[in-house]
Order: C-alpha cells, then structure tokens, then sequence
C-alpha cells in the first residue's frame, strides 16, 4: 500500500543522456567550414560511443553534410582553376606576338 507522501510522484532517470557538445558544434561547421565540421562529427561519434551520450544523429548529419560540402568545394576549385588557367593561356597567347 501506498503512503499519502508518494502518490502522483513519478520516478526521475537516473541519467539521463544528454546531447555530446561537439555533435551540436559540428552540424553548422559541416555547413560554414565542411573539414573542421567532418572533423568534429567524427569525434562527437568517437565520444558517443564511449560514453553513451546523446546526439549521434547530428555528428552523423555533420559528417555526411561535411563531406558533401567538401566535395562540392573541391569540384568547384578545380572547376575554378582549370578556367583561370584556361584564360591565362589565351591571354598569353594573345599578347606574345
């Protein structure tokens, strides 16, 4: 039976897992700087792994938006020097006669 002291209370977790920090850090660094967002979601998923903290779908995010991100600066750059070599040659081209 029942005391009058405990009814209606529920019983609080023990612990409960909150959300690992670099996991929050890395989502919006995947989307302003893709290598240190990629790095820090693989470390948030290192931590959750160990320690069983929350937030693994973030540093997931992080680290597949962080590549992404990479890849598509990296096409770009090279998108971007290839034109500026092109250019450059037909310049020179132009002005040796």
């Amino acid at each position: 039976m029942s005391t009058t002291s405990d009814v209606g209370l529920r019983p609080t977790p023990t612990s409960a897992a909150s959300t690992n920090t670099k996991a929050i850090v890395a989502l919006p660094l995947a989307l302003a700087l893709p290598l240190v967002g990629l790095v820090f979601g693989v470390l948030a998923l290192r931590e959750i792994g160990r320690n069983g903290d929350g937030g693994k779908g973030l540093a997931l995010a992080a680290v597949i938006i962080g590549a992404v991100v990479l890849v598509f600066y990296v096409i770009g750059f090279a998108t971007f020097a290839t034109a500026f070599a092109g250019l450059m040659s037909q310049m020179q081209g132009t002005t040796g006669m």
